[in-house]
């Protein structure tokens, strides 16, 4: 490695580049290492944003995947009946702590899962861009392209710990009778009693709906900021980015919940080895709606709703949040 000779004022601006081309190494310029970095910065970002997303909205969390697994067994008494009742009826016999049941295990799956979308939409954004074309020329179609392409990778990569997640937030009349003790516990119970295929079940209706959901949030979230008021240097403050996002993340779940209905049944379908109400996920949604109609693939959208507004909005707003605080904005 060469050294230099350093005038009392320091190094010019010339010779700091010579002396990073020569000894291809990161010198104590901030702005070098928000270049070098900044892939990390936003992995970083949309993993903070996540698990700050998830715990905020963790209790209809739950209670919306209740209510979508509810009516598996036509057979069975509904135990919840809204979205005020179930949440009473959890605190009151599982206890406050349990509305919380299985965030440990979202926050573990969330943690990847939000910084690879917002990580890879970034990316892909950055790869769709014509020469010269700034991220908010983007087109619709640029947009959603790249919001799918993120949402496939995302989805394939962290699946697993989806399955995981579902069966750890089931409560009494839908486990079957079978107990996890944690996250390692649940894993080793479903390799065990159903295979490695036990932690991909469901997988087909999570990419129908998934990849559209995660294109369609992500890039209606970039559309609707552009048609709102901006501050004094061109940038969405903070309110409207919670409005965007909340109104990104509403539309996008109500056009695939039919989806997520299904996928979720299908997470717990055959949970510890008992036989399975579902063969496969075209026999999944044709029984649901014989049995249950229509109505049948949006139980659990109230509660998505409640869920869905401060979740997205929070979701957003944290990720942008993070960004700046990073430096990558």
């Amino acid at each position: 490695t060469k050294h230099y000779q350093m005038s009392g004022s320091g190094a010019t601006g010339a010779k700091w580049q010579q002396i990073r081309d020569e000894n291809k190494v990161l010198d104590s310029d901030p702005e070098d290492w928000h270049i070098k970095y900044a892939h990390l910065g936003y992995i970083l970002s949309g993993a903070a944003s996540g698990a700050v997303t998830k715990t905020s909205v963790a209790p209809l969390e739950r209670v919306k995947i209740l209510f979508q697994i509810q009516g598996m067994d036509p057979k069975k008494p509904k135990i919840y009946t809204n979205v005020f009742q179930a949440l009473y009826r959890i605190a009151k016999y599982e206890g406050f702590v349990h509305l919380y049941k299985g965030n440990g295990a979202n926050v573990v799956r969330i943690i990847p899962n939000y910084a690879l979308k917002f990580s890879f939409n970034d990316r892909f954004k950055a790869m769709v861009r014509k020469p010269g074309q700034s991220v908010n020329e983007l087109s619709f179609f640029q947009m959603w392209i790249s919001g799918a392409a993120a949402g496939c990778f995302q989805i394939g990569m962290t699946y697993p710990l989806e399955v995981v997640r579902t069966r750890l937030a089931l409560g009494e009349g839908f486990s079957q009778g079978v107990k996890y003790n944690g996250i390692l516990d649940c894993f080793v119970q479903t390799f065990w009693s159903e295979g490695i295929s036990g932690l991909y079940k469901g997988l087909a209706p999570t990419l129908i709906a998934g990849i559209p959901y995660v294109a369609c949030q992500m890039s209606f979230y970039e559309i609707f900021k552009r048609f709102v008021p901006k501050q004094d240097d061109n940038t969405v403050g903070m309110f409207w980015k919670l409005i965007c996002g909340a109104a990104a993340g509403l539309s996008a779940q109500s056009l695939v919940f039919p989806g997520d209905t299904v996928r979720r049944r299908m997470q717990a379908n055959g949970i510890g080895g008992h036989p399975r109400i579902y063969k496969n996920t075209v026999h999944a949604f044709r029984l649901i709606y014989k049995q249950e109609g229509i109505p049948g693939f949006y139980k659990g959208m109230t509660a998505n709703v409640v869920r869905c507004v401060p979740g997205a909005a929070i979701q957003f707003a944290a990720y942008d949040t993070f960004k700046k605080l990073l430096k990558l904005q």
